[in-house]
């Protein structure tokens, strides 16, 4: 799978920060935090991929106020962490809760509807951060489905797989920002002089949200999406 540092050119030396408290070589434990709305028949097929994959301390899975069976069938999976919002508070409270809920010194984060995902992929985002050769990383989806393939591949950055040092959420303050929260993370790591490793997941894709919602409510959905990810960067500038 290839893999590359944004900011920084193929090739180009690779170095952990200053900052981080990781040792290179070392094996740290990871925590995997899946993120889950009305995601009832997609969320498992996940989760499973990250629980039989052994390659994670924990796999919590947040349901962030489902209207549907999607904390039902976590709660009855063997192995799998359930949080559960009480009310929908949007993915960046769920990742939040995820995170308070987790303990690892490295942190995962999956999108519940992906497809196509498999253990070669997550160890691809995980194994860099967790051997402490780069402070983040994150996925880029290509040759899966061609929507979602070039939605990644003019915004490489916006994505929901990804996995870093738990320090660098400490001072993290923009849990507010829903589906506006990737951006904020993205310009967080930025402020703090991080450059993370994008790691390319050949073959992966995500289940779009006018095939789960149906054309009018997922369109509305994705405009929703969309306004998040502007207000995120408003706020931040």
């Amino acid at each position: 799978m290839a893999v590359y540092a944004a900011g920084l050119d193929h090739g180009e030396a690779r170095s952990v920060s200053a900052g981080s408290t990781a040792v290179p070589g070392v094996r740290q434990q990871v925590d995997a935090i899946i993120p889950a709305f009305d995601e009832g028949p997609r969320v498992l097929a996940v989760a499973r991929v990250a629980l039989e994959s052994e390659l994670f301390a924990r796999v919590i899975v947040v349901d962030d106020g489902s209207r549907d069976d999607t904390a039902a069938r976590v709660e009855a999976e063997p192995g799998l962490e359930l949080v559960k919002h009480e009310r929908n508070r949007g993915k960046s409270q769920a990742m939040h809760s995820g995170f308070l809920a987790s303990s690892a010194p490295v942190i995962c984060f999956l999108d519940a509807d992906l497809l196509h995902v498999n253990a070669g992929h997550l160890r691809a985002l995980i194994e860099p951060v967790q051997y402490g050769h780069n402070q983040a990383s994150l996925a880029m989806f290509t040759g899966g489905r061609t929507l979602t393939s070039l939605a990644q591949k003019i915004s490489p950055l916006i994505s929901g797989q990804r996995c870093l040092q738990r320090q660098l959420l400490d001072s993290f303050e923009d849990w507010d920002s829903r589906f506006g929260v990737e951006t904020s993370l993205n310009e967080h790591l930025e402020s703090l002089g991080v450059a993370q490793l994008v790691v390319e997941w050949p073959g992966a894709a995500q289940v779009m949200k006018e095939e789960k919602r149906g054309c009018l409510a997922g369109f509305a959905a994705r405009l929703g999406m969309y306004r998040d990810i502007a207000a995120s960067k408003m706020r931040r500038h």
